[in-house]
């Protein structure tokens, strides 16, 4: 094979690796996220100490997150304009993956992952038009400081 063979099989490899993994990803990011909610409400859960004491009210028009020092951070359905995902290395020992609803000025809620309501957030929020599952399944992978968008509202 030629040197210029070589290098379009490796481009070629390449491309196919790369698409595979993101079919892949987008595959198991919806497996993942319709066996959670496919779960009954019932079902008992592990429940997570400090996130589960973050209590999450949802209802047609708002979200809010009731947090054990008793602050209450609320963001209205229609007013939302963004969600981001911040993680950080502090897990196991603390809450390392934070939900960031975020509205208009300085309106929004920062709910950790496993807070007491967090599933029907997650149905709330995958049904979300423009809702990017690889981003979100990226983000539940990653324990390093970082901000992920998953959602913008369209302009």
């Amino acid at each position: 094979m030629t040197i210029l063979a070589c290098l379009a099989l490796a481009v070629l490899l390449y491309s196919m690796m790369h698409f595979g993994q993101r079919v892949l990803v987008a595959w198991m990011s919806d497996r993942v996220v319709k066996r959670i909610l496919a779960r009954p409400a019932d079902a008992p859960r592990a429940r997570l100490d400090p996130e589960s004491r973050f209590v999450i009210q949802m209802t047609e028009s708002d979200v809010s997150c009731h947090r054990p020092d008793g602050i209450v951070e609320t963001v209205r359905w229609n007013d939302l304009e963004r969600i981001d995902i911040l993680t950080n290395s502090d897990g196991p020992v603390a809450p390392d993956c934070f939900w960031l609803l975020i509205g208009p000025g300085i309106t929004g809620c920062c709910i950790p992952q496993g807070a007491t309501g967090d599933v029907e957030l997650l149905a709330r929020m995958y049904e979300l038009p423009g809702f990017d599952h690889q981003v979100f399944m990226e983000a539940m992978g990653n324990h390093q400081e970082a901000i992920f968008t998953c959602w913008q509202r369209a302009a």
